[in-house]
């Protein structure tokens, strides 16, 4: 999927507000949809202030290279690292399974990651990754391994259908980095037009910010594809990787769970008909009838 403009100039917002410090891995190494002067002018508008790289260095993105209408368009299109060193990040790293877009370190992350990786990285970017590996259970794992506390992990993902394996609702960010110990979550949602891509790739983006629980319907527009952009900051470090439970399925069975040892027992209350009645409401009020006005989202936008 790679990086576009618009999803350059959010990352950059993100930034700004949450001051990302390195090392950096980037899981899977990441197409910038930009040129070295085109990427001065993102930082510019954006109001932050950018960093000379040591090298300009060019893209090994396999996706450009792949055909002559690409290629010429993207013959100087960077490396992500001269973006992360621009922002004052020089200690880069980019894990992928495929040779062919030459990643600085070759792996395949439905297995556990190296050892050398572990509790090593400050900031992790999934830029669109994830969502195409079948063990996501154990890419979340290799998050966990190589985020040192503190640091932030940010996700750029489709909510598409067959983009990939999944497409992955913001829940799964929320309940997922709640339970393992991270704070400070921010979500948005983007929509683009893939269909003219190599024409339209500079132009500026809707977005909207998600607020958790709230439908997403009545703002996705037709024909574009929804990518979810997540980010957390790690508060704490747990032993092992905890399972969550999805948010509205636990906060209706909350109180309803006691520990019994080692395992916990889900005590059904005595009125069966009410639990299943509350069950029933809630999922209609999250997914169906809920209007939310526009005024309720906190900010929409284009970018």
């Amino acid at each position: 999927m790679g990086l576009l403009p618009s999803s350059l100039k959010l990352i950059l917002q993100f930034h700004k507000h949450l001051s990302f410090e390195g090392p950096v891995l980037s899981i899977g190494n990441q197409d910038i949809w930009a040129n070295y002067e085109q990427l001065k002018t993102i930082f510019e508008e954006m109001g932050v202030r950018y960093c000379e790289p040591k090298e300009i260095a060019r893209h090994t993105s396999y996706t450009f290279s792949s055909n002559e209408a690409i290629n010429q368009l993207t013959d100087d299109f960077v490396h992500a690292k001269v973006f992360f060193e621009m922002l004052g990040l020089p200690d880069y790293c980019d894990i992928d399974k495929f040779v062919s877009d030459a990643p600085m370190h070759q792996h395949d992350m439905n297995m556990m990651i190296p050892q050398l990786f572990h509790d090593r990285f400050s900031l992790i970017l999934d830029g669109g990754t994830i969502e195409h590996i079948f063990d996501i259970r154990q890419v979340m794992a290799n998050i966990l391994l190589a985020l040192k506390v503190g640091g932030h992990v940010v996700h750029i993902s489709s909510y598409s259908v067959d983009h990939g394996f999944y497409g992955i609702s913001p829940t799964f960010f929320y309940d997922f980095y709640k339970a393992n110990g991270f704070s400070d979550f921010s979500c948005f949602a983007m929509q683009v037009d893939f269909s003219d891509i190599l024409s339209t790739y500079k132009n500026p983006q809707s977005i909207f910010e998600y607020q958790y629980g709230m439908p997403m319907k009545p703002y996705i527009e037709s024909g574009k594809e929804l990518l979810i952009f997540f980010v957390a900051k790690r508060e704490k470090r747990y032993s092992n990787l905890m399972i969550p439970t999805q948010g509205i399925y636990g906060e209706l069975r909350e109180g309803n769970v006691q520990s019994t040892g080692d395992r916990d027992e889900v005590f059904v209350e005595k009125d069966n008909l009410s639990f299943l009645q509350k069950k029933a409401n809630a999922i209609f009020n999250r997914f169906i009838g809920k209007t939310c006005p526009a005024n309720n989202i906190l900010r929409k936008w284009e970018i």
